[in-house]
């Protein structure tokens, strides 16, 4: 009774057929979509493959009033939801009131009306809140909440749990197809992985997917979370990896796979076949670390610090009185901060704290209990001194931390300016722990990133980035270098489909484009088993003789030809303009992308690489939310779904 009342009512129904009693087809595309007894998924797929048939405005302006109220609480609509730079972003239709909504539109020659109710934008928020504070399900069950809620709108039918869990796979369903569809446009992929314990010793993997969307917008996506068994080897971390990628069918569309660089990590990737790149984050932290662990007064002064900060954090009265001597003294209210052994970036913060709050901090432990012996102005200066070698090397780590900008491209240029930094820095430091902290920097940073110009990946993004180019060089031969890798790739793309400026379609590109470690080269070796008689592009009119040798001229000729003119695009590109340093080099290629077709496709590929696996960290950050003793019973499945969404929401 309720779906056949919809379809009378909902105008939606005049692009979709029913196929299934689960499913229902739509007549503009002739895509197959779940259906729940609701239209929701329909008018998600509307708005998002079919605009220009059904538009619809959260504004009241026109609209039509009904005055008949939703009877169902399991249906849900995810309003114009799409994948854009940093992820999933949802929003949510405005509502005035219990009256449905109705937007006339011309389309096509004929009006459209899509409906939009109460009901629905409260199921839409109420989900909202729940991944977005990641909420357990059953506080739709709480007898708080539901009196809360009765009070706020006695007539919303609050959804029970199960009729949320549907409306969060439903979701997730959206969002899928969406990140299907922007990677078939985008050919390749680049990974991310990154393995997390809970609090009950519950070991998982994730992997996150990072590609350049249609509108040449970043997107970083959850491909999806697996449990490993609890003495996981490498051969368990293998299998997860293998199959979250092998789920999506990506193994051959991956540019690169970028992880810590601990050996299972290396060994997985490795054997799934896929070029794995060291995330870069994680090299500079454990630069970092070396050279401050090797400063041994700087330690000292490190562990003194935290001893203090750990007062203050552990003493309730040692709070409020710092709190009290900061107001006395004009100080910003500011909590010290107490910094994590994993990540170089907490120490600093802590010791840039304690030195901004070092008066409040000594007057504070003056009129305390306590043993802790408060700094020196000597220790002072020594933190100041060593906070501004540091400084650049802070900076570099949150750059390479975002997720919304393009990052591989900068290593090459950073660790070129973080040397030239050190270098000249080396004249005004006074303090002689500083002078030994700058050296072992630049120590650490000669072992570690000596050959990071040789990383052909990092090469190519690096030129491919019209902020760098060639001067993200320091090197001009390693430079050189690159310039005839990307001629090789780009002439490939242009062999493939010489008379197409085109983006080529996928199946093609993956297998044809040529491997980063071995250049395209044409070999005049003439075997037989080669070269079919029958395939041959010209027929020889002296009876054979000679077609094998006009087949391999014709061949040449065509290596020639697409080597020329991918030189010449090149070298086009490169005589460009440089960009500005802080634009986003995403939407130079948007607006070039006609003028260096076969370069923007290259872009898409090399640009999409993150230069670390932070990314993947962070969806274990939000997970700690997640898996706690409330839900102990949830599903991998639920998970995912909960920290796919919240991905976008967040």
């Amino acid at each position: 009774m309720m779906t056949e009342f919809k379809r009378a009512f909902s105008l939606v129904w005049d692009h979709f057929t029913l196929v299934t009693p689960n499913k229902v087809q739509c007549a503009l595309c002739s895509q197959r979509l779940s259906f729940n007894k609701n239209t929701s998924a329909m008018l998600r797929h509307l708005r998002s493959r079919h605009p220009s048939e059904a538009w619809y405005s959260n504004s009241t302006s026109g609209a039509h009033s009904s005055t008949s109220n939703s009877t169902s609480g399991v249906h849900s609509m995810f309003s114009n939801s799409i994948i854009s730079g940093s992820g999933v972003h949802s929003s949510f239709s405005g509502t005035t009131g219990l009256n449905s909504m109705f937007t006339n539109s011309a389309a096509a020659g004929h009006h459209i009306q899509v409906r939009t109710t109460r009901q629905e934008d409260l199921d839409d928020a109420l989900v909202n809140m729940l991944v977005k504070d990641t909420k357990p399900f059953s506080v739709v069950e709480e007898e708080g909440f539901t009196a809360f809620v009765q009070k706020l709108d006695p007539s919303y039918n609050l959804p029970n749990k199960q009729a949320l869990k549907k409306m969060v796979g439903s979701r997730c369903e959206f969002i899928n197809d969406h990140v299907v569809s922007q990677m078939v446009i985008s050919d390749f992929v680049s990974l991310t992985s990154d393995m997390w314990t809970s609090i009950d010793k519950h070991s998982y993997i994730a992997v996150t997917g990072h590609l350049v969307a249609e509108n040449a917008q970043l997107s970083t996506f959850l491909l999806g979370i697996s449990k490993l068994p609890e003495n996981h080897k490498v051969i368990h971390i293998e299998e997860a990896k293998n199959q979250l990628v092998a789920s999506w069918g990506l193994h051959s569309r991956v540019a690169a796979f970028v992880t810590e660089n601990s050996e299972n990590m290396v060994a997985t990737v490795q054997k799934l076949g896929i070029l794995q790149l060291p995330s870069f984050a994680h090299v500079l932290n454990l630069v970092i670390k070396r050279s401050m662990e090797a400063t041994l007064e700087l330690q000292d002064i490190r562990s003194q610090a935290r001893a203090i900060v750990s007062f203050f954090k552990s003493n309730q009265n040692a709070e409020m009185r710092l709190a009290e001597v900061q107001g006395q003294l004009g100080r910003p209210e500011q909590k010290l901060i107490q910094e994590v052994d994993s990540r170089w970036n907490s120490s600093f913060s802590m010791l840039e704290r304690v030195f901004d709050q070092r008066e409040s901090v000594a007057a504070a432990l003056s009129t305390l209990d306590t043993d802790i012996i408060p700094l020196g102005s000597a220790d002072y200066e020594v933190i100041h001194q060593c906070l501004g070698v540091l400084g650049s090397f802070n900076q570099a780590t949150a750059e390479l931390a975002s997720e919304k900008r393009v990052s591989a491209s900068k290593v090459i240029p950073l660790v070129r300016m973080l040397k030239i930094t050190l270098e000249n820095k080396h004249g005004a430091i006074i303090h002689s722990t500083a002078t030994q902290l700058a050296s072992n920097l630049q120590s650490e940073l000669q072992t570690s990133c000596s050959m990071v110009e040789t990383e052909p990946i990092l090469g190519l993004s690096a030129l491919l980035d019209p902020r760098f180019k060639m001067l993200a060089f320091g090197n001009q031969g390693y430079a050189q270098e690159a310039v005839k890798l990307l001629t090789s790739e780009c002439a490939s793309l242009i062999r493939i489909n010489p008379d197409k400026d085109d983006i080529l379609p996928p199946s093609t590109t993956r297998s044809t484009t040529p491997s980063l470690t071995s250049p395209h080269t044409s070999s005049w070796a003439m075997e037989t088993a080669s070269i079919s008689m029958a395939t041959s592009p010209s027929k020889s009119h002296d009876g054979g003789l000679w077609e094998m040798f006009d087949s391999k001229v014709g061949e040449t000729q065509s290596v020639q030809s697409s080597t020329a003119d991918a030189a010449v695009e090149v070298q086009h590109y490169l005589s460009d303009p440089y960009l500005n340093r802080v634009e986003n080099p995403m939407h130079y290629w948007e607006k070039h992308s006609k003028v260096y077709p076969h370069l923007f496709q290259l872009a898409r590929k090399y640009l999409s690489v993150p230069a670390s696996s932070v990314p993947c960290e962070r969806i274990f950050t939000k997970a700690g939310d997640v898996f706690n003793k409330k839900r102990s019973c949830l599903s991998m499945k639920a998970v995912e779904q909960i920290m796919l969404l919240n991905k976008g929401l967040v």
